[in-house]
């Protein structure tokens, strides 16, 4: 019996550690995650993170990082306001470099544009 349960007490050991390997990962999502929470608070929606230069907008990522081509950090484009809107975006990640200066639609999905900004941290 003190074999069996020592067995299992070595086992959830074992599995136990095996998850810390997933922290940073976890780590990331909760950035990311709260990053959404604050764009979503002040009513805008994150939709991607790119380069903040114009020569890398076709640069995005679902999560924060830095630009591969500058090694800039990465900033938040949200669906914003018209009052408070940088351009005309498309609203899927893939197409992070579709920008305008007029509504209408993606040359690409055909979705209909919304208003965008980047925001600078």
């Amino acid at each position: 019996m003190k074999y069996l349960i020592a067995a299992i007490v070595i086992m959830a050991m074992m599995i136990g550690c095996g998850g810390q390997k997933d922290a940073p990962a976890m780590k990331s999502e909760s950035h990311a995650g709260m990053q959404m929470a604050k764009a979503e608070a002040s009513g805008e929606k994150l939709i991607y993170y790119t380069c903040p230069m114009e020569s890398h907008k076709h640069i995005h990522s679902a999560e924060p990082g830095e630009c591969g081509e500058c090694n800039m950090k990465l900033v938040p484009g949200v669906i914003t306001t018209e009052d408070k809107m940088e351009y005309w975006g498309c609203p899927m990640l893939i197409h992070s470099h579709i920008r305008h200066d007029a509504a209408g639609r993606c040359a690409e999905c055909k979705m209909e544009l919304k208003p965008m900004r980047l925001k600078q941290s």
